[in-house]
């Protein structure tokens, strides 16, 4: 059986497409980290609206290159027993870990030698987000300051 779909039609449907996708990835953040000096600050504000919100931050990096990155952030708390705080996690061109943060135990900062040259993302997000549905936190609507400083030798 042939499914004809008029011209105007299919127009719609890839209009609506578009936007559910635009939609779809709103609060998921992606830059291109420059340096100067072999060295970068970000500073961001992240308003987590479901769990899987964070701000994503794309460099290229090569193989016996040094790197440090640092995420500073308060804690501060979403409700009485949900202490949240910012975290960030280290992923090379395969979407592997190569770091993976916790504030909440004073793991916010890293250094290594990259062990192979490719593009690299760091991804910031808040721990305990989980703990919300995504309607609580559309109406708590938080949002959290930090700043990102990734340094490259």
């Amino acid at each position: 059986m042939k499914l004809r779909i008029a011209c105007n039609a299919q127009r719609g449907l890839a209009v609506c497409f578009l936007m559910c996708s635009l939609v779809a990835c709103a609060h998921a953040q992606t830059s291109t980290l420059t340096f100067k000096n072999g060295k970068t600050t970000v500073k961001k504000i992240i308003q987590p609206r479901r769990e899987s919100d964070a701000h994503f931050y794309l460099l290229k990096l090569r193989k016996g290159q040094t790197v440090a990155i640092k995420v500073v952030a308060g804690s501060f708390f979403l409700s009485k027993e949900n202490e949240c705080s910012m975290f960030f996690e280290l992923f090379d061109d395969k979407d592997e870990a190569v770091f993976i943060g916790d504030s909440m135990t004073g793991i916010d900062d890293w250094d290594g030698e990259i062990e192979k040259t490719g593009n690299y993302k760091i991804k910031v997000a808040m721990s305990c987000i989980e703990g919300f549905t995504a309607s609580q936190l559309r109406k708590k609507k938080p949002s959290f300051n930090y700043s990102l400083h990734v340094q490259m030798k």
